[in-house]
């Protein structure tokens, strides 16, 4: 009962704000619906549609075949591990939590391979990043750092966290039950499904961002929304340093609305996250690290 008062007391003040910052809040909206359409829209639905042509047309089993022994010696993956990865590497997050969610349904992983695996697959989205590195940061050898830092820092955390024994699973063949139409058809309706829950969070973190943070403080941005974070770091004069910091703090952390994003896609699956969010806070440290040991 205590519990659901405090709820209440906070949507009732949540409610209140809402009216009281009107106009911060319908610029939030427009800003949040703007960021969708040119940045977020372009990059992750065509690559929701490609995911799930690519497993119709056994792109896992040729990467598994191709890297799947590596994987399996290094990672202790299956060789299905090896096209999560490198999909994931392209795709970034949260077309990953796709990815994983699809390699599941057809059985190419299990959920215990599906949680590690995902754990050390977690990137931005390199065109994105690449662009925000190049607004923020004019040295190109800060921007290469950064860029290639949370690349490094995910394989660590995948050697770290890996299973002692080595899973020896094979590559299975596909039974195609539908045609590529049909399954282009059903991609497009479960993609457009989960872009609109993407586009919902990413705005209601904006309309949070533009609540608790009047001031625009890249930090608090940043771990709520990392697209809005690394906007702000541009615009912020901030100590180099700080600003390198906060980039990798925002990248490997991935921000509140990214979880949730994921949670999301993953709700009706029995994925967990609790891996993934230690693999999160190892990521974090790992590149800290690796930040500092090569100012």
């Amino acid at each position: 009962m205590q519990k659901n008062n405090f709820y209440l007391i906070i949507i009732s003040l949540f409610t209140i704000l809402l009216f009281v910052l009107q106009d911060k809040v319908q610029a939030s909206i427009l800003a949040s619906c703007n960021l969708f359409i040119t940045k977020v829209f372009p990059s992750l639905f065509p690559m929701f549609i490609l995911t799930d042509l690519l497993i119709y047309l056994e792109m896992p089993e040729l990467l598994a075949k191709m890297f799947g022994k590596l994987f399996r010696k290094v990672f202790h993956t299956s060789p299905y591990g090896a096209f999560m990865f490198f999909t994931s590497l392209f795709s970034g997050t949260p077309a990953n939590a796709y990815i994983v969610k699809n390699l599941v349904e057809e059985n190419k992983l299990t959920v215990d391979e599906a949680n590690y695996v995902f754990s050390f697959s977690f990137f931005t989205n390199p065109l994105f990043y690449l662009t925000m590195l190049k607004t923020i940061f004019k040295d190109y050898q800060i921007i290469i750092k950064l860029f290639l830092i949370p690349y490094i820092s995910n394989l660590i955390v995948g050697f770290i966290l890996r299973p002692k024994q080595i899973n020896n699973t094979r590559i299975i063949k596909n039974n195609k039950s539908k045609t590529l139409i049909e399954t282009l058809l059903e991609s497009i309706k479960k993609s457009m499904n989960t872009m609109l829950i993407i586009l919902g969070t990413i705005t209601l973190f904006f309309i949070i961002n533009a609540i608790i943070n009047p001031l625009n403080n890249p930090l608090i941005s940043g771990l709520l929304e990392v697209s809005q974070g690394l906007k702000s770091l541009g615009l912020a004069n901030l100590n180099l340093n700080v600003k390198q910091l906060y980039t990798l703090l925002f990248v490997c952390f991935g921000g509140l609305s990214i979880i949730l994003q994921i949670k999301s896609i993953l709700t009706d699956t029995n994925i967990s996250l609790k891996t993934f969010n230690k693999a999160r806070l190892i990521q974090t440290l790992i590149a800290i690290c690796l930040l500092f040991s090569n100012p």
